[in-house]
């Protein structure tokens, strides 16, 4: 039993992981620095899909500490289920981090999107 909860939680965990090696992987294949107006934009639109997939995990998170709430609460006479508190933590510790990686994909996005048009001369 505890092996399977284990691994239950270490599933969205190894996800994510998979998901930045691989956005990683395809990045480091192509390195570049960017010079031309045309390549500002394509990096500044790879990191807003980036930041799009993180909010998406993040927000999943939080429906997966919601959602376990609901299916495992407190009792009746108001202790809290250990599980349930360990769960939320674990899921909002998630969504956490998922946002900060958002955050600063967003904020890569923003600097090419603006470095772009530096070079273009807007």
């Amino acid at each position: 039993m505890m092996l399977r909860t284990t691994l239950r939680a270490l599933i969205p965990t190894l996800a994510l992981a998979a998901f930045a090696l691989t956005a990683n992987v395809s990045f480091a294949d192509d390195a570049k620095v960017p010079t031309t107006t045309a390549e500002h934009e394509n990096l500044a639109k790879q990191y807003q899909e980036q930041a799009t997939q993180f909010k998406k995990v993040a927000d999943d998170h939080r429906a997966m500490a919601a959602a376990y709430g609901k299916a495992h609460p407190d009792s009746k006479g108001g202790v809290k289920n250990p599980w349930n508190v360990k769960m939320q933590k674990h899921c909002m510790m998630l969504a956490k981090d998922a946002d900060k990686v958002a955050t600063n994909a967003q904020k890569a996005a923003d600097f090419h999107t603006a470095r772009g048009k530096e070079v273009e001369g807007k």
